[in-house]
């Protein structure tokens, strides 16, 4: 099965768990801490809650490293319910310097880091993190979302950001991103306003400790979609501005953490508890369709959530399962239909819509034919068609380490079997041109419609085009546009 590539082989190199040590804290809800080696980050220090945690917050400090006063935000943080992972800005810096990697990119290591941190905490369902960075670390943290506006966080928070981030390797390069280098003291990189970004970015500023002035930062970020400023007046450098922020900055995070699936009012279908999306439909256009997405093994990001939104615009409201979280923990083909019937009955019931195209990319496009076989012939039957992007030759039930390296594990199951019984349901099997690991090839003819696009595995990420395959708007062969 083809892997999503945003990750680096440093997520292998296991650190070496230095403690595991509660915290002594004097409220009733504890946090144990412990530190590990990480060699894409440097050491990491953790704090996890008692209990399951309710988000994940990679923590960026500032350019004096991790300081007893980020320590003690984060304890704070994790008092709230949070998984905090501390990191060295500094170290962190120093490390993309060292990568063999032509340009900084800090995506690679912050992702890495946030799948090892939950595997290693075993945190049931994967959760996108939240950057949270202070002085140097807000600025690389708003840089790390302007590099990949549409990555995989779920938001991100800087802390009385600095004007410019040292680093002598040059920065990589994506749509909207602009970072240019400032040779005269302070040196540095500076960033331009990304104006792609689609995720929230929240700035806290606390003015005795301001190193951007106020207007200079509201021009900032009213280009900037989805930002906002909050205003403290404290002084982080005594007990009262300090608690005044990770109280503020706890809120903060919270404030951006995915709702929870209303659930379903009386009589009605039970929504299973799963890592959902909701795409509403463009209105004006009635239909009896909905949709269901299963995503890649990178999450509900880039040509997942683009393609939900092109289904959406032709007015067919869409539920996008984020793969990465929902098969964290281990699977079943028949549990996994179980809350696929569940979808699609109580969404079916509470859009009022009778049929439902059903859309796996990657990952999910190999687990997805195991759970359709595993229907009731009631619910199978409201399958208006099956689209799967990207198939594999295997299918797996659930994510691992080695997933990173484009390796199968022992349980993974083959697609071709359980593609053949989905004979009688209208199939495409959509690949790239430079695909060459792709299953399509290999399914017999007739029984899908056979589409084979520009572009490797993300198909030149042209979800208008992937779009109109998956609506039956293209017929079956080479498609362009």
């Amino acid at each position: 099965m083809k892997r999503a590539k945003l990750f680096s082989l440093s997520a292998m190199a296991f650190g070496l768990l230095v403690a595991d040590v509660p915290a002594r804290e004097d409220v009733a809800a504890t946090v144990q801490t412990s530190r590990y080696a990480f060699a894409a980050t440097g050491d990491v220090a953790t704090y996890l809650p008692s209990h399951d945690p309710k988000g994940v917050v990679l923590f960026l400090s500032g350019e004096d490293g991790w300081t007893r006063d980020r320590d003690q935000m984060a304890r704070v943080l994790a008092r709230k319910g949070l998984l905090v992972a501390g990191i060295s800005t500094p170290a962190l810096l120093q490390a993309m310097e060292r990568s063999p990697r032509t340009c900084v990119n800090p995506n690679y290591p912050l992702i890495d880091l946030a799948r090892d941190l939950q595997h290693r905490m075993a945190v049931e369902t994967y959760r996108k993190p939240v950057l949270l960075g202070y002085g140097a670390g807000a600025t690389l943290a708003y840089a790390a979302i302007a590099l990949w506006p549409s990555g995989g966080y779920q938001a991100a928070v800087s802390i009385n950001p600095a004007t410019r981030l040292a680093s002598r390797k040059q920065w990589c390069t994506a749509p909207g991103f602009s970072a240019r280098r400032m040779t005269k003291p302070p040196r540095g990189w500076q960033f331009a306003p990304n104006r792609r970004i689609t995720i929230p970015w929240v700035v806290v500023q606390q003015q005795p400790n301001a190193v951007i002035a106020r207007r200079a930062l509201l021009g900032f970020l009213s280009s900037v979609p989805h930002a906002s400023l909050i205003d403290l007046p404290g002084n982080g450098n005594d007990p009262a501005g300090a608690d005044q922020l990770a109280a503020r900055t706890a809120s903060a995070i919270g404030a951006v953490l995915p709702p929870p699936i209303a659930g379903a009012p009386a009589g009605e279908v039970a929504i299973p508890d799963m890592p959902l999306t909701l795409v509403p439909p463009m209105p004006g256009k009635p239909s009896d369709l909905m949709a269901i997405a299963y995503s890649g093994d990178g999450g509900w990001v880039g040509i997942d959530r683009d393609l939900a939104n092109q289904i959406a615009a032709a007015g067919i409201p869409v539920v996008g399962v984020d793969s990465l979280s929902y098969f964290w923990s281990a699977r079943t083909p028949e549990g996994a239909a179980r809350d696929l019937g569940r979808l699609i009955r109580g969404f079916g019931a509470r859009w009022n819509r009778r049929r439902v195209l059903l859309i796996g990319y990657s990952f999910g496009a190999g687990v997805l034919p195991y759970m359709i076989d595993k229907l009731d012939p009631d619910t199978r039957s409201r399958i208006a068609s099956v689209s799967l992007l990207g198939l594999g030759a295997t299918a797996d039930f659930q994510f691992h380490l080695t997933s990173w390296l484009d390796m199968d594990s022992a349980r993974a199951l083959p697609t071709l079997p359980a593609v053949l019984r989905l004979r009688g349901i209208p199939l495409r099997c959509v690949r790239g041109e430079l695909e060459r690991d792709s299953a399509c090839p290999a399914l017999p003819a007739g029984l899908a419609g056979q589409f084979i696009v520009p572009g490797g595995h993300h198909f030149g990420r042209n979800a208008p085009l992937l779009g109109r395959i998956v609506l039956g708007q293209r017929r079956p062969g080479h498609v362009a546009r």
